[in-house]
């Protein structure tokens, strides 16, 4: 079994549980059916009274990406939208376990199975400093060559100071994204 198998896999509190659940139907509802729908979004943000991210708050996770954020008032719990080139929409929260994904993989699945042309990505594994940051999910091409792709992000602290001092927690987020076309490549 891969250590993300066996990480999504593991065990969490029934209340941990709970908020997975919600923010997975969060996700499903926000991400999936409203968006792209930007304005939907935003009107829907309004309506569950999340508070919006100052632009600075923003700019520590987006650097100069054009984005908003709302906090889901669920314990740090928050929703992105990512304005294109990369046109995106996030559910973001920190958990002390990554839980069952079961419910997460079921909405990704009758969503790419309603739509077609889904295949799953080559996972993503990369460093930024002292964060490991893991990415899976499926994508597809779509005619005018941008690709619409569902991901699944865990990130970590590395460092082992930090992990001691008890920084070992996880970053989820669950992403429905639309990309441009890559450019040609340069001979």
């Amino acid at each position: 079994m891969s250590l993300l198998l066996a990480l999504l896999t593991i065990t969490t509190t029934p209340a941990a549980e709970e908020r997975l659940l919600r923010l997975t139907k969060l996700y499903e509802d926000l991400c999936l059916h409203r968006f792209p729908d930007d304005k939907g979004v935003e009107a829907m943000m309004v309506a569950r009274g999340a508070r919006e991210l100052s632009k600075s708050d923003v700019k520590v996770t987006m650097r100069d990406d054009p984005a908003r954020a709302w906090d889901l008032n669920d314990e740090g719990a928050t929703l992105w939208i990512e304005y294109p080139p990369f046109h995106a929409c996030s559910v973001r929260w920190s958990a002390p376990k990554i839980g069952n994904m079961d419910a997460y993989r079921a909405i990704a699945k009758t969503y790419e199975d309603a739509i077609g042309g889904f295949v799953p990505i080559s996972p993503m594994d990369g460093d930024q400093g002292d964060i490991h940051i893991h990415a899976v999910g499926e994508t597809r091409t779509l005619p005018d060559k941008t690709t619409e792709s569902l991901l699944f992000f865990e990130q970590r602290i590395t460092d082992l100071k930090r992990r001691a001092a008890s920084e070992t927690g996880f970053t989820l987020r669950f992403v429905h994204q639309y990309a441009p076309p890559e450019p040609p490549a340069v001979n």
